[in-house]
């Protein structure tokens, strides 16, 4: 027991306060301890973020480089069947195979591409999109040359790109004549058309209804023939309606004002000329049927 604040100097006074101050070194011992340990459960869970997130970090790493790989190889692959679809392109024959393949290596590349979201593969992207280009072009060379005739169709449309109708008109009329050898007669008759190719009219009517959003081509004018008595009238052809009579080619309209179905057009191409319909109608249903 202390006896008062001067015993410290008597030897129980200096135990009883050596005993005071242990107590007080333990006490703060102890919440030094508790706070050590509370900063070492908080390291560890940080550790514990730290590791799981370095996994997470790996994993993508790792399929990144798996994707990487897998795309290069793929790249290659796709590289090196372009070289060989090249090689085949001076065999008309082919053609038709060549475009399928052709199809296949876009829908390969379209699902390549959809793998690929890292940042980190730009320079795979872009091969891709290289290569996307290349087939787009050798797409277009295959199916603008026709392998039933030989004809290049790709100033038909250049011209209807640019939407110069009356050009693109005429180099249609062109072309037809000069793959049924009637430049000089000016028209096809009931034999040239039913000796026309097929591929060839697909080719020149896709073309029509590509750049015109629909409103010309041969498969637009088929359509109004099947559904409407007054075919040649509704598709603007028409000079009189109480004769009958056509219209002369200068009095078409070339723009896209003109009705629905009136260009290309087929009167001429088919040798109506300036003659009642009803006399020749047998020979718009011949060429519609070829279609």
């Amino acid at each position: 027991m202390f006896t008062s604040d001067n015993n410290w100097k008597t030897p129980l006074g200096v135990y009883e306060k050596a005993i005071e101050e242990l107590r007080n070194a333990r006490t703060e011992l102890q919440e030094t301890q508790n706070n050590f340990l509370l900063t070492v459960q908080i390291l560890q869970t940080e550790i514990q973020t730290l590791k799981s997130q370095l996994r997470e970090t790996q994993e993508k790493l790792e399929s990144s480089e798996q994707i990487a790989r897998e795309t290069k190889s793929n790249l290659i692959q796709a590289t090196e069947e372009i070289e060989k679809l090249k090689a085949m392109l001076n065999e008309p024959q082919a053609n038709t195979q060549i475009i399928q393949e052709l199809a296949d290596i876009k829908a390969q590349i379209s699902q390549l591409q959809t793998h690929i979201q890292q940042p980190e593969q730009p320079n795979i992207v872009q091969a891709l999109s290289n290569l996307q280009l290349q087939l787009s072009q050798l797409t277009d060379e295959l199916t603008l040359v026709s392998h039933a005739s030989g004809m290049d169709y790709r100033n038909l449309r250049k011209l209807l790109s640019a939407q110069n109708w009356k050009d693109a008109d005429k180099e249609t009329y062109s072309l037809m004549l000069k793959i049924s050898e009637r430049e000089d007669k000016g028209w096809l008759d009931d034999g040239d058309i039913r000796k026309f190719p097929r591929y060839d009219l697909h080719i020149i009517n896709q073309l029509w209804v590509k750049y015109s959003d629909g409103k010309f081509g041969f498969s637009i004018q088929k359509q109004i023939l099947q559904n409407h008595k007054q075919f040649t009238a509704r598709c603007g052809w028409i000079k009189n309606i109480a004769t009958n009579e056509l219209m002369k080619y200068e009095d078409y309209n070339f723009t896209l004002d003109a009705n629905k179905g009136h260009l290309p057009s087929t009167p001429r191409i088919v040798g109506l000329g300036f003659r009642n319909t009803n006399e020749i109608t047998h020979r718009l249903n011949i060429f519609y049927s070829r279609y």
